[in-house]
């Protein structure tokens, strides 16, 4: 038995055509001839935001924002690679990923092996004094968390010239190298973390093309601006932010593919358990982003709630005699540490928060979780199922950092209001949606009531589920 996890970090669930209000324009016919193949959930959802502490949720099968938000991979918790490890399992991690490759990250404890392509965003790779730094705008429009990192953007892409020097198509190759190399092991898991459609936005031109040509303006969008807001560019700037993005989006289904191909042609579909998923979405300016940019929950402006086009995510399982189309069960990171575990016949650890969702894949069942928690640790918690969307920030949290006073909780009805433009809390007790069972405040306190007794189920700090309340 085998198992293969594809990472695509940032991907937006709606430039998939097997989800609902997909971007049509936006071309996927990898993604797409893969999805009509495996289940397809509907109701998956970020967990430990973003990067990091996501990966550290599915590695070590336990929710992270209860304890801490950005940060290694803790040394004292086992995480599945290990318990793969000794189960006889073959077990490789390759990715672009630059973070979970840093200096004492120990994103790689467990594996058998690993390989980091180099170059990414800001890794500090490339020092040539002989490479110009131009910026392709003001440094106002820019994402420059610290001094250096657009420096280091340029430098790192530089010397690139043909498709294949681009990092997405790296990744993939070496995935497909190490296929035919280990793919007669009796058991192997192989984890692709691929940073790609990661910002910054800089696809091969020739994708590019494929969604905006003759764009006369400056390339203002070829990173996230410090402010996040979409109205800080042109309507033609977002235009060409959103054109880079899903080129970005069709350069990784492009190799995919051919990642595809190679696995059809070892003919491991009958022992491969396949996984492609996200950690989250990003803002691009689009109706229901809040009118943002990134994947932020601060600006200058106040804290904002995680809107679903962040947080709700796609979510694609291929396992051999598994169901294809819809699942309908809420599902977390988490759980797919418990469904690796399971995959391979390990038993899953009673400290596990995550649960097995192979039966969901199976179809010997529908449900899975009645909701879902998605957080940046101290910033806020959002509550989730198929319907509503519960937003509630910490006593003291990082909203100090923006404003005076906590903000109030936030209540959306998802079913009704798609685009998450009413707040039903907003003007006291107004009346919930049809059918949603009483009044918004009602609602509310049922969402807050399941949270609370959610996270102490998970052991959470007691302080940290206080300052919820």
């Amino acid at each position: 038995m085998n198992a293969i996890v594809l990472v695509a970090d940032s991907l937006r669930r709606d430039h998939l055509h097997a989800y609902p209000g997909a971007q049509g324009w936006v071309q996927t016919p990898n993604l797409d001839r893969f999805a009509r193949d495996a289940a397809c959930f509907e109701h998956a959802f970020a967990g430990s935001h973003p990067t990091i502490p996501n990966r550290t949720d599915i590695f070590t099968g336990r929710f992270t924002f209860p304890w801490r938000r950005w940060g290694p991979l803790p040394t004292d918790v086992p995480v599945i690679a290990e318990y793969l490890g000794k189960a006889g399992v073959v077990t490789m991690l390759i990715g672009d990923t630059y973070h979970l490759f840093k200096e004492n990250y120990y994103f790689a404890r467990g594996f058998a092996g690993f390989e980091w392509i180099r170059g990414q965003e800001g890794d500090k790779l490339v020092t040539d004094a002989d490479i110009p730094l131009v910026y392709p705008c003001a440094k106002g429009k820019m994402r420059l968390p610290y001094p250096t990192r657009y420096d280091e953007i340029i430098r790192n892409r530089a010397t690139r010239q043909v498709e294949e020097d681009w990092l997405a198509p790296q990744v993939y190759q070496r995935a497909m190298r190490w296929l035919e190399h280990n793919h007669t092991h009796k058991n192997f898991f192989l984890w692709v973390d691929g940073f790609d459609p990661h910002e910054p936005w800089d696809p091969p031109p020739q994708y590019l093309e494929r969604y905006s040509r003759n764009y006369a303006g400056k390339e203002d969008c070829d990173n996230p601006p410090a402010d996040f807001w979409a109205a800080h560019f042109t309507p033609e700037e977002l235009q060409r932010m959103q054109a880079r993005y899903a080129a970005e989006v069709t350069l990784v289904d492009a190799w995919l593919g051919r990642f595809l191909e190679k696995f059809e042609a070892l003919s491991l579909a009958a022992t491969t358990l396949l996984v492609f998923a996200t950690d989250h979405g990003v803002y691009l300016g689009y109706p229901g982003d809040g009118g943002l940019i990134n994947k932020c929950d601060m600006t200058a402006k106040g804290a904002l709630p995680f809107y679903r086009s962040l947080i709700h995510v796609p979510l694609l399982v291929r396992a051999p005699g598994g169901v294809r189309g819809p699942v309908p069960g809420i599902v977390q990171p988490a759980d797919l540490g418990a469904t690796l575990l399971d995959w391979f016949g390990v038993k899953i650890p009673a400290d596990f928060h995550g649960r097995s969702y192979l039966p969901l894949v199976r179809g010997e069942k529908q449900a899975h979780r009645e909701l879902a928690l998605s957080c940046h640790r101290d910033a806020h918690v959002t509550v989730s199922d198929a319907r509503w969307s519960y937003h509630v920030w910490p006593t003291d949290g990082a909203w100090k950092k923006v404003q005076q006073t906590r903000p109030a909780p936030v209540l959306f009805d998802c079913e009704r209001d798609p685009l998450q433009e009413k707040n039903l809390l907003a003007g006291g007790r107004e009346p919930a949606a049809a059918g949603g069972g009483g009044e918004a405040r009602e609602v509310a306190a049922r969402m807050q009531a399941r949270m609370i007794e959610e996270l102490k189920a998970l052991g959470a700090p007691e302080a940290f589920v206080a300052s919820l309340r």
